[in-house]
């Protein structure tokens, strides 16, 4: 099991711990309250086994999936009494699978006259295990898991890939839709680019004003490009959203994106309200990349570190030059990230040859 989890990706993880978790809340509500109103141990480990399942597959695959971002978006109220509903329906339908699977469905009837007993425990415990899945995913599985064993109750190392994102022109955008509307848009935009970072092994460290700051781990983010990937989905979610965000707030919002990696020190942060906390320059330097971007008025700009790293190069990395940070003593190539893969064939030699150099670290 050691030497197979090692090959498994950190995205593929986090499914797995996903349904693990709903599986494991929902197993437990139904056999409890199979056998608490029923008293048969069969009855109760069936409706576990079918209950526990189907809202596994359910929260992963259909409420993480871009289907079930209605779910997600509406008032969590509101979400929550969906969410039971679907669960108290699984019960009814796992009460007549175990009188099937048993062959007393003979005994079905005296199983109707307890449902009046049993569907207010399964609605009450359905709450109780929504809101510690929903409680759990806002803190993030593995921020918890890390909290609760102290991998970082000492400060570690690590090699790590930030992306800062940040919307362009957001007071601009304030002062034309006015506060409430600016809030909506800005909530609408950062729910939407999300689930693409995460989708590619990416973990959202922080959200921050109009935008965010996203991490991965150095070789998960470099493995296959899939920091690349996860950019043109990121740029891809609010452009399959441009109808929506028009006929909502007349606009579109406009981002940018920049990118570093290297060492940074990991720790546990605060008391009575424990975080991880990211330290070190390689942050300091990813978020002079996101101002690089602006500076330069493209989408995204890339360090010369991480684009030398990765598989094979792209050809939509367009050499930017070079670029001073403060506190920093070498001048450090940058690199524009051209999502929407604009034809390269114009480029001259030479712009290659100094692309190659750059990527080298040497000066042309």
């Amino acid at each position: 099991m050691t030497s197979f989890l090692p090959h498994v990706s950190i995205s593929t993880r986090r499914k797995l711990t996903s349904i693990l978790l709903a599986v494991t809340i929902f197993a437990l509500l139904a056999g409890l309250t199979s056998f608490a109103t029923r008293g048969s141990i069969v009855y109760a480990v069936t409706d576990a086994i079918f209950v526990g399942s189907c809202v596994g597959l359910f929260e992963q695959f259909y409420v993480q999936s871009l289907r079930g971002r209605w779910l997600r978006s509406m008032h969590p109220l509101l979400s929550i009494t969906i969410y039971t509903a679907v669960v108290a329906l699984l019960f009814v339908v796992a009460v007549h699978l175990s009188h099937l699977l048993t062959g007393q469905f003979d005994t079905l009837p005296r199983a109707y006259r307890r449902l009046p007993f049993a569907l207010p425990l399964v609605i009450a415990f359905s709450v109780i295990g929504i809101v510690v899945m929903r409680t759990v995913h806002f803190i993030g599985i593995e921020t918890l898991f890390h909290l609760m064993i102290g991998t970082y109750h000492r400060p570690v190392v690590e090699e790590k890939v930030l992306l800062f994102l940040d919307i362009n022109d957001s007071t601009g955008l304030a002062e034309r839709l006015g506060a409430v509307q600016i809030k909506a848009l800005v909530g609408k935009f950062l729910f939407d680019i999300s689930r693409p970072i995460t989708d590619y092994s990416g973990e959202i460290y922080l959200y921050k004003g109009d935008g965010l700051i996203a991490l991965w781990n150095w070789h998960e983010a470099l493995s296959g490009n899939r920091i690349l990937r996860a950019i043109s989905a990121v740029f891809a979610s609010v452009s399959r959203e441009e109808a929506t965000y028009l006929r909502q707030f007349g606009v579109v919002p406009r981002f940018r994106i920049g990118v570093h990696g290297g060492e940074v020190v990991v720790s546990e942060q605060g008391d009575t309200k424990r975080a991880i906390g990211v330290y070190g320059s390689t942050i300091n330097i990813a978020a002079r990349m996101e101002e690089v971007a602006k500076a330069h008025n493209v989408g995204c700009v890339i360090s010369g570190d991480v684009a030398q790293a990765l598989a094979d190069g792209d050809d939509r990395l367009f050499p930017l030059g070079y670029e001073k940070v403060k506190g920093i003593s070498a001048e450090i190539p940058i690199f524009e990230y051209r999502v929407d893969g604009a034809d390269i064939r114009e480029m001259a030699e030479p712009a290659r040859r100094r692309a190659r150099m750059a990527v080298t670290g040497l000066k042309p």
